[in-house]
């Protein structure tokens, strides 16, 4: 398929970064499907999901003339279709190579407006794709080039069995307005459909054009109809308009019996409660024959009450009313019992849009806390209430629209499936791979930033951790490793696990490292957990040789950065020669959450609220000084650690008589902050903090609050740290 005029390229321009982000979505399906039926080869259903995707793709791309893409996904498609009908049996080598040719898919949609990018390796590699999927398809269909095009509609072909053979279909489209603004082309669609079989009749519907006056050139009035004679199935045809398809009125209609066109008025009727009124609206049985019929039904004697299907088969025995309409009544009145709800519909939102709306809700949250702020200050009842309902809207609003950015965590980790699969084989181990807890949901923009760290400790629990076959074997356990990558909530955050049954981390070569780098001072032995930390500083390794994996001391300080980019912790819990397990603990969002606001001098601090267990008053004759210098005081009859602010970050103030401490959980355990002014719950913006601040210890971010004046959100995790470190707080 080629385009040879202007218009054609101009809808190709606008169109094409739809088609790469919907083929791009089909593309990790073939690879998660593919994945999946390596575990389960006689799931049919996993089978044809996968089949489904490559003809989406190759459908889609023959819409926009990409004949490279349409050629080579034509011979996985014929190869799958083979498998469907139960000549080809998946096979590891099999599976592999669907793999391999589902990277070339995605190079042929990625470079797909580049020509040039088609080098002479990458044409040679495809061609040898090729090759094998035609040895392995028996009678696979004849390709016109091992690299070249294929004739517009040459990938029909391979669905005549399944559609049973030649059929007129009649067509008919009406585009709305917004269809030339999309992006999108009738022409192109006309001639795509073209390319699939013989237009027998074509009609163009100029109802709609306006007078000249009133004609909007950017508008579309058109629609058409047509009669196309092939062998390709109806969703074949409804595919060629799936990039219109929520701006086009659509109707696909196969040649009917007498049955068939009955079965389809009446599933085109209102709601109607009794089978005969629906078969009389509908002209399958006159008003005179129901009542013999009804008449008939009464006098069957032992008959009280007869089930309506009772009445359908009298109709037909007695009528001569088609099946296919009896059945369709039928199924029009389980309809109507069931009152099932209508399917859940779906709209693409580009993010960039989401985001401005999130930042202007953060402005909201902002603007309202100031109005409230000066409601109090007018002491008049009808205006504190008016805003107080205001704030509840907004917080309504906030919690609504910060779900819209929520996904599901195991989209992302159905990625690390293929990267499991290809690093194990390099590496010659035999891995089970696991996800548990993937319907977990985070924030959209977290999970992107995660995936990087995740691919990292992925990759290092298959090169370091787990052992080859024979070792497993020798040292008592099963050859085939353990990997599991789980994900949970926990109190306003989301634990995610990547957990081995491996070496786990030795700790004597870390520490021999760590002495011979300088990274602690010799002879120098730190705790368990600081030692299992040092493999996250910069260039640190304890692998023996480079490879392609690692070795050079890269990778996993970069881990930590970005976890902690995102007001993440992580945490290590090895168990030498039993595995690794590796914690990440991350908040929900990077945008809004709910704070409790405390006071210490003229400076104010806010604490995540899911992490505030409560608040205890505290004077000095209470707060005691360990052998450590660090700050506690006894609570219920345990030693509670407490980390004063005012010392911390040498705030001004003068310590009232009475101060409160606020007692909150970390990863370290309980421990209590203490304040002296307690302003209660409140929505909190995050802002990030500044440059010169990124060092602070403690601090996670910023917020404006109501009043103009800056707020600064306490990190429990870090100063978690700090008030359990030795000597790390002190007055």
């Amino acid at each position: 398929m080629s385009y040879s005029n202007d218009a054609d390229k101009d809808f190709i321009a606008a169109a094409m970064p739809a088609f790469i982000s919907e083929a791009r979505e089909q593309i990790e399906s073939i690879e998660t499907l593919l994945l999946e039926l390596e575990e389960q080869p006689d799931n049919r259903e996993l089978l044809d999901s996968l089949f489904r995707c490559a003809h989406t793709v190759k459908g889609s791309a023959g819409i926009f003339g990409l004949n490279r893409v349409v050629d080579f996904t034509h011979h996985v498609e014929t190869l799958l279709d083979k498998m469907r009908d139960g000549d080809i049996a998946l096979t590891p080598d099999i599976s592999s190579l669907l793999l391999q040719c589902n990277d070339q898919i995605k190079f042929l949609v990625d470079t797909a407006a580049d020509e040039d990018a088609d080098t002479d390796e990458q044409r040679n590699a495809r061609a040898d794709l090729i090759r094998q999927l035609r040895v392995l398809s028996e009678d696979a269909v004849s390709a016109v080039g091992a690299v070249g095009g294929v004739a517009p509609g040459g990938g029909v072909s391979d669905v005549a069995a399944e559609s049973g053979g030649l059929k007129i279909w009649k067509i008919s489209a009406r585009f709305g307005t917004e269809t030339f603004r999309n992006g999108m082309d009738p022409l192109s669609i006309a001639r795509y459909l073209a390319g699939m079989g013989r237009v027998a009749d074509m009609r163009c519907g100029v109802d709609a054009v306006p007078t000249l006056v009133n004609l909007n050139p950017e508008n579309c009035y058109l629609s058409f109809s047509m009669d196309l004679e092939t062998t390709a199935s109806r969703e074949d045809i409804e595919g060629a308009f799936s990039f219109v398809i929520d701006d086009c009125e659509l109707d696909v209609v196969a040649p009917e019996t007498e049955g068939q066109k009955l079965a389809r008025a009446i599933e085109a009727m209102p709601e109607t409660p009794r089978l005969g009124d629906l078969l009389v609206q509908v002209g399958a049985v006159s008003q005179v024959k129901l009542d013999q019929v009804l008449s008939t039904q009464q006098q069957s004697p032992g008959m009280p009450t007869v089930a309506k299907a009772r009445i359908g088969d009298l109709l037909e025995a007695q009528a001569g009313v088609p099946p296919e309409a009896v059945a369709a009544a039928l199924g029009k009145q389980q309809k109507m019992r069931d009152n099932a709800p209508s399917e859940e519909r779906y709209i693409r939102v580009q993010a960039d849009r989401l985001d401005a709306v999130i930042n202007l809700l953060g402005e909201l949250v902002i603007a309202g806390a100031g109005a409230n702020l000066l409601a109090r200050e007018t002491h008049q009842v009808a205006l504190i209430e008016a805003n107080l309902h205001m704030n509840s809207l907004i917080e309504e609003i906030r919690n609504g629209t910060l779900a819209l950015r929520m996904v599901p965590v195991g989209e992302t980790f159905s990625r690390f499936r293929r990267v499991v699969r290809d690093t194990a084989s390099s590496l010659g181990k035999e891995v089970n791979f696991e996800i548990v807890g993937g319907d977990a949901e985070l924030d959209k923009s977290m999970v992107e930033k995660i995936a990087d760290p995740l691919m990292h400790l992925v990759r290092n629990s298959l090169d370091h951790g787990l052992e080859p076959p024979q070792e497993r074997l020798a040292a008592g356990k099963p050859a085939t490793g353990k990997l599991v990558l789980s994900a949970k909530h926990e109190t306003g955050a989301i634990l995610i696990r990547i957990e081995d049954d491996g070496r786990g981390i030795n700790r004597e070569r870390v520490l021999q490292r760590a002495w011979n780098r300088g990274l602690v001072e010799q002879g120098v032995v730190p705790s368990d957990d600081a030692i299992n930390m040092l493999i996250f500083e910069p260039g640190f390794s304890t692998a023996e040789q480079i490879t392609n994996l690692s070795g050079r001391g890269v990778g996993m300080d970069v881990v930590r950065r970005n976890i902690e980019a995102l007001r993440g912790t992580l945490r290590l819990n090895s168990n030498p020669g039993r595995g690794l397990q590796v914690d990440i603990r991350l908040p929900l969002t990077l945008a809004i959450i709910d704070g409790f606001m405390v006071g210490v001098g003229k400076s104010k601090f806010v604490l995540p609220l899911e992490s505030v267990v409560e608040v205890i008053e505290a004077a000095d004759a209470n707060t005691k000084v360990d052998a450590s210098g660090r700050h506690c005081l006894e609570l219920r009859g345990q030693v509670l650690p407490v980390v004063r602010l005012r010392s911390l970050y040498s705030v001004e103030s003068s310590l009232p008589d009475r101060v409160s401490v606020v007692v909150v959980n970390s990863t370290r355990g309980k421990y209590g902050i203490e304040v002296e002014v307690l302003m209660g719950q409140q929505q909190t913006v995050i802002k990030p903090l500044g440059r010169l601040f990124k060092t602070l210890r403690g601090i996670s971010g910023s917020s404006i609050l109501g009043s103009g004046e800056v707020a600064l959100i306490l990190d429990v995790g870090s100063l978690g740290d700090l008030v359990t470190g030795v000597g790390a707080v002190t007055a």
